[in-house]
């Protein structure tokens, strides 16, 4: 529809409105308008209700959840510009001075040099991550440090981020680390999914930094475990959302049924206000489970 056409239509609507207003005020008129209107909010309301239900109408927050577990793909359009276009086709006078970089910590600057590595480093801390039978292992770094203390809190750190990427990816789901989460020394202590520690100190051009590493591995007994924990997750989950949706229909069911019981209480006489009162009754249960739904979340 082209915009004449709606200007149009919303013109002859609105004279309409008007040429009819001094009839809609006549008493005779003004109950049926009135229960007409009552009649057409209690509907939206219901149908409002339902898509939300059916799942035909997205709740707030569940498109950032998406995008958040799975962001699209950068499209064609997003890729850089020709050459000869935008900053590259400006002179050497006008082109934009370039950002000056960080400081960056000299922990990882040191990675671009050569140490010299004191002898007997074993084998596996330069293993590749792979599973071997039922048992997933991987070597973790911590890097070079100055002080003997900052390389344990980073190979601490390693540890647990190495965790949180092994549970999201075994188990499918990037929410999973934010509920299953194991801390060094659970990693360590309890589950002792360390098998092998080494430290040294090697030589860099900056001096001697500290480096400690640790040999992980994930076996059934670990995966046994997220397994019942994430079971329990998920089930609390569906049991929150069907305690929405129950707790919204009977809230619906209650305001229906109360109309009908108010309304043949008064003979009718307040027809219309009733249908207002359940009308705005209905959207208020629909925006409220909008913004309790926020709260669960949708595995």
């Amino acid at each position: 529809m082209t915009m004449f056409a709606m200007f149009a239509v919303l013109a002859m609507l609105c004279g309409a409105i008007v040429a009819a207003w001094p009839l809609l005020l006549l008493p005779q008129f003004r109950r049926p308008m009135l229960g007409g209107l009552g009649s057409s909010f209690l509907t939206a309301g219901a149908a409002l209700f339902g898509l939300t239900i059916g799942g035909l109408l997205p709740l707030t927050g569940f498109a950032s959840r998406a995008l958040a577990e799975d962001p699209p793909a950068n499209s064609s359009g997003d890729s850089a510009p020709a050459s000869g276009s935008g900053a590259a086709a400006l002179p050497p006078a006008e082109a934009a001075p370039a950002a000056p970089s960080p400081a960056a910590d000299p922990a990882l600057e040191t990675h671009e040099d050569s140490p010299i590595v004191p002898p007997g480093r074993p084998a596996w801390i330069e293993k590749e991550p792979g599973q071997s039978g039922d048992v997933y292992s991987v070597a973790v770094a911590s890097g070079p440090y100055a002080h003997e203390r900052e390389a344990q809190r980073a190979l601490d750190r390693e540890l647990e981020k190495t965790t949180r990427e092994y549970i999201a990816d075994y188990l499918g789901s990037a929410l999973a680390p934010r509920f299953l989460a194991y801390d060094a020394r659970a990693i360590t202590e309890r589950l002792k999914l360390v098998k092998s520690r080494y430290h040294d100190v090697a030589t860099y051009s900056v001096g001697p930094m500290y480096e400690y590493f640790a040999l992980v591995e994930f076996d059934k007994g670990f995966r046994d475990e997220l397994d019942s924990r994430w079971a329990n997750v998920r089930g609390t989950s569906r049991l929150a959302q069907m305690g929405l949706f129950a707790g919204a229909g009977l809230l619906l069911l209650t305001s229906v049924f109360g109309y009908f019981r108010l309304d043949n209480a008064t003979r009718g006489y307040y027809t219309g206000r009733l249908q207002f009162m359940t009308a705005a009754a209905i959207l208020a249960v629909v925006g409220a489970g909008a913004l309790v739904a926020q709260w669960i979340t949708w595995l």
